[in-house]
């Protein structure tokens, strides 16, 4: 094992430090490469999940998402590797438990991770070829970022594109609308002003030229970062990149260019106001939808203990139902909600930014006065004690439980990222330990969080404030100026140049269609089935009894860290009870108890724990797949120097949570509402995948009544109609409360330390405090009335795209189901669906949602430009596998992608929480391994037996869309109901 000397040179990279972090449990080492400047930070400890990122600078001078649109681009094919689609080739076969690309306001990073050394460098290989010598053929810019697309005289012109469309359902959510405003108003002039992942209305002015251009100036190894974590011998990964790939840059290439320059822009010196609009849809009421924010630009990345003492003040103005200025926004009725963040990681320039939801224009100014009147009493009667110890306890409990990640490497990279990026200190950025000390020691016994609070917040002149006004006329508008420059360049061309460009559209088209050649496929690295093991160590959970009560116990490594669930039975639950159900989980965890206000709760679970919420979830049995379980889950984690005091808190919270402040309450609703209608107008996906299920069975229809788009239409007319409703919904919420809350509907689940699952053995009163089943009769287990919804619903939103579901119950009988139909799956969404819905149709995805148990299965389609064009794809997938013909190294990838699915890579928590849900399903270790065994031994054939069943996707199929209204009118012949939202 070679000893790394600070100032020895290996493989061309110069050590330049190294350093063991205790607190990571790894050592750090710090290279510089002597010919080029490439950087390259490498953390190695023991953890086999080994991770990898290559990462640029990339400096966007304009909005027209040049640099997302190289992301998409390079993963498309390399000089060593022309495959059509490099990305979605390894997507489809490997054992990576991490495979991604993502584009920042100015940088670019790619990083994969995988337990598997053979694949480590294999895939290393890959990404280093597809960033540094890519092909960047013409086609795929057009098809990653926006082409003219005509397919016939007779068809409109349209823009076309991945990112087009990914960027136009971006732009839905007007969120994002205010980042792009404070960054621009607070850093005028900067790099930092320009969406770097494309605004929908310059993205079409993006040249080929200016394409390839870009990559030619960012892609260069002297703009480069490289990052290695875990435990892959680091002198033969430095040894890799540079004789594959760093040796083939000249020095003299490098020579001068570095790093590109970000641009600064100016610092404001006075408060800017910046107005604009965001589409609703047409005829909207526009009462209480505007959006408010305040924004101070208050340091920069070289302050480290300002930076993590802003992210404490945070939580403590924002995140903390405790919060004095969000009580007193909230209680002086400027808003549905109120909310914040510290923004340290998206540029140099740190932020503080606080907006109200559900707002209007006309007040603005009160909330500003508002936000300075509160802000200043805070500084003049000092913060309060506990507050600040509750949220710094919180704090602390996020630094503990990053160790228990999955991806501890993507998590620690991220970190060590903006350090190397902006010249500060890697090995600070990895370590927080000793400064939390000192942050706490300043925030509880000085007035340091009030210094802070009065320098960088009320006395600071570089502040913008934006209204984000709602316009109905918007999406029209915006949709005719679209329509008006295709129009005007369609204009410029004569015959003979319409017919070039439909011939160039059908050419496009046609060479998506083509398949990829088998011998350039060969050409990629791969694993076999041979470096696979057949016989797993599925972890499973161990069922105890708590005071006579299921008790589901996962003993794992936590790292101190206690997860608890309880779960309550919701069977003879009503439908009006259901529609509340969600809500009634929501006050539960905020409103306090007889003893305790929802202010002094919120201080309490922040000193003893790291968080409480709650879920839904209709379990379903393997012995019984057509009576699900509905239950209604706790979740609550705590270190174990607070287990007791946490406990003591959930017994009082079970036995006593008191709905007595209604003002309170309304304010939730409102809250939850105003978030939901965000979420629903700007994404909403969900809303149609649940109605399709809904369609398929009880466990859908529970699912449709907790959080689908019947729940959304009973939440949009309780918050609308509140004081009228109000009595009928605290009498709900109390009947809720008294049904579920008894001991013969409780079961719990732990995941933590031996110690510690002794120590809550012992808690009985968490259970035995529940008060007794009490009117235990039939009546409690009967179902609700659930209605029928149409099989062809049609959701209208103002997003610019739309999202479509088709489902059906493809497996009635489900014995007729096994682990070869998984193999299928991964084919379905990695290769078909990728191909036809992505790469042609133009979605930014599409994916495959699937319970074995049920048999129940949908498609799902993501900023989807297309509807009709998507549903034929999903109606043609009987004849797809019935002619299905994979050569045998495909199929042999299909099966090695598939087999990793069901051996993840995932943290404590998730690992428990996986064994729990399999449990209470039925599934045992021998289960598992039965279905690997079957996809192990897949054959084509055995693929092609599945053709059968997709025909009732055809004909007893449901469907739902969601999302742009004009969109839906264009084809309203594909639904019997269409539905305003």
């Amino acid at each position: 094992m070679t000893t790394f000397t600070p100032g020895t040179t290996y493989s061309s990279f110069r050590l330049k430090r190294s350093q063991y972090i205790e607190e990571i449990d790894s050592t750090v080492y710090l290279f510089r490469h002597e010919q080029l400047g490439t950087p390259a930070l490498a953390i190695k400890n023991s953890d086999p999940n080994k991770t990898f990122c290559i990462a640029f600078q990339t400096v966007p001078t304009d909005s027209t998402g040049v640099a997302h649109i190289l992301e998409h681009s390079v993963l498309m094919g390399s000089k060593k590797y022309p495959v059509k689609d490099v990305f979605g080739e390894i997507h489809k076969g490997g054992l990576m438990t991490f495979l991604n690309a993502m584009t920042g306001s100015d940088t670019t990073w790619y990083p994969f991770a995988t337990r598997n050394m053979k694949e480590y460098f294999n895939i290393m290989d890959v990404y280093c070829d597809v960033t540094l010598n890519p092909l960047l053929e013409r086609t795929t810019f057009e098809q990653e970022g926006w082409h003219y697309h005509k397919e016939a005289e007779d068809q409109p012109l349209q823009y076309q594109g991945v990112v087009f469309n990914e960027m136009k359902g971006a732009f839905s959510d007007p969120i994002r609308a205010i980042f792009h405003h404070m960054f621009g108003g607070l850093m005028p002039g900067s790099t930092y002003a320009h969406e770097s992942g494309g605004d929908p209305r310059h993205i079409p002015d993006l040249t080929y030229e200016q394409f390839v251009a870009f990559h030619r100036k960012h892609y260069h190894p002297a703009n480069a970062m490289l990052f290695f974590y875990g435990d892959a011998p680091l002198e033969e990964e430095l040894a890799y990149v540079q004789n594959n790939f760093l040796a083939d840059f000249a020095t003299a290439d490098a020579q001068g260019r570095g790093k590109v320059a970000i641009e600064p822009g100016r610092e404001i010196d006075e408060p800017v106001f910046i107005e604009d609009t965001y589409g609703v849809q047409p005829g909207s009421d526009t009462k209480e939808k505007t959006f408010l924010a305040v924004g101070s630009a208050v340091g920069d990345m070289t302050q480290r203990k300002r930076n993590a003492a802003f992210q404490i003040i945070a939580s403590i103005l924002y995140n903390s139902d405790a919060s004095p200025l969000k009580k007193a926004i909230l209680k002086a009725g400027l808003c549905k909600d109120f909310g914040g963040l510290f923004l340290s990681n998206s540029c140099f320039k740190t932020f503080m930014m606080t907006y109200l939801i559900g707002s209007d224009p006309d007040k603005r100014d009160q909330f500003l006065a508002l936000y300075q009147e509160v802000l200043q009493t805070m500084v003049d009667q000092g913060l309060d004690r506990e507050l600040v110890l509750a949220e710094l306890n919180r704090y602390e409990f996020s630094v503990r439980e990053e160790g228990n990640k999955a991806q501890r490497g993507l998590d620690l990279i991220s970190k060590a990222m903006p350090a190397m990026k902006y010249g500060t200190d890697p090995f600070e950025a990895l370590q927080i330990d000793e400064l939390l000390r000192e942050i706490r020691r300043d925030a509880l016994e000085s007035d340091y969080f009030e210094r802070l609070i009065r320098e960088r917040l009320l006395e600071n002149p570089a502040t913008v404030a934006v209204t984000l006004k709602p316009d109905p006329e918007k999406m029209i508008r915006t949709m005719q100026e679209e329509q008006a420059r295709l129009a005007a360049y369609e204009a410029t061309l004569d015959k003979e140049g319409i017919q070039n460009l439909i011939r160039r559209t059908r050419e496009l088209m046609e060479l998506q269609h083509q398949p990829n050649d088998e011998e350039k496929l060969k050409l990629l690295p791969r694993l076999g089935l041979d470096d696979l093991e057949r016989n797993i160590d599925f972890h499973r959970c161990t069922p105890r009894d708590l005071a006579q009560r299921p008790f589901l116990v996962n003993e794992l490594p936590t790292n101190g860290i206690v997860y608890l669930d309880i779960g309550f039975d919701c069977r003879g639950l009503d439908r009006e009870q259901l529609l509340a159900l969600n809500l009634f989980g929501t006050i539960v965890t905020e409103i306090g108890t007889s003893r305790l206000d929802y202010m002094a709760f919120a201080k309490e679970l922040g000193i003893c724990t790291g968080g409480f919420h709650h879920s839904f979830h209709a379990h379903l049995h393997l012995e019984d797949p057509t009576s699900p379980r509905p239950t209604l889950w706790f979740h609550v984690k705590m270190l174990s120097s607070y287990l007791d005091r946490a406990l003591t808190l959930l017994e009082e919270v079970f036995t006593d949570v008191s709905f007595a402040d209604r003002s309170r309450i309304r304010e939730i609703v409102q809250r939850e509402f105003a978030w939901t209608e965000h979420s629903v107008q700007s994404e909403g996906y969900g809303l149609a995948s649940t109605r399709v299920f809904a369609r398929l069975g009880l466990a859908g229809q529970y699912n449709e009544h907790v959080s689908g788009a019947v729940n959304y239409l009973n939440l949009k007319d309780l918050a609308s109609r509140y004081e009228e409703r109000e009595e009928k919904f605290l009498e709900t919420l109390e009947t809720i409360r008294r049904h579920v809350f008894r001991r013969g509907s409780v079961m719990l689940a732990v995941t933590a330390g031996r110690e510690d699952i002794a120590r809550l053995e012992a808690r009985m009163p968490l259970v035995s405090s529940l008060p007794e089943n009490g009117d235990n009769t039939a009546s409690q287990l009967a179902l609700p009335d659930f209605p029928t919804f149409p099989a062809r619903q049609a959701f209208c939103t103002s997003a610019e795209v739309v999202y479509n579901v088709m489902g059906c119950t493809l497996f009635p009988d489900p014995e007729k189901y096994d682990g070869q139909f998984e193999v299928l799956k991964t084919w379905l969404s990695r290769d078909y669906l990728w191909n036809t819905v992505r790469q042609m149709g133009g979605a930014y995805g599409c994916f495959i949602q699937f319970n074995h148990i049920s048999g129940n299965f949908a498609l799902v389609s993501y900023r989807d430009p297309q509807i009709r064009k998507t549903y034929q794809a999903y109606e043609a997938i009987e004849e797809q596998v019935r002619e299905l013909n994979l050569p045998e190294p495909s199929l042999e990838q299909l099966i090695i992608g598939t087999y990793a699915n069901f051996n993840p890579h995932q943290g404590p928590a998730s690992k428990g929480a996986t064994a729990r849900n399999e449990y209470l399903s039925g599934i045992t270790p021998a289960y598992k391994q039965q279905r690997i065994s079957e996809i192990l031994d897949t054959r084509c054939a055995d693929l092609q037996k599945f053709a059968p069943l997709f025909k009732s996707l055809r004909t007893k199929g449901s469907l739902a869309t969601i999302g742009n209204i004009e969109k839906i009118q264009e084809n309203k012949d594909l639904f019997e109901n269409i539905e305003k939202l």
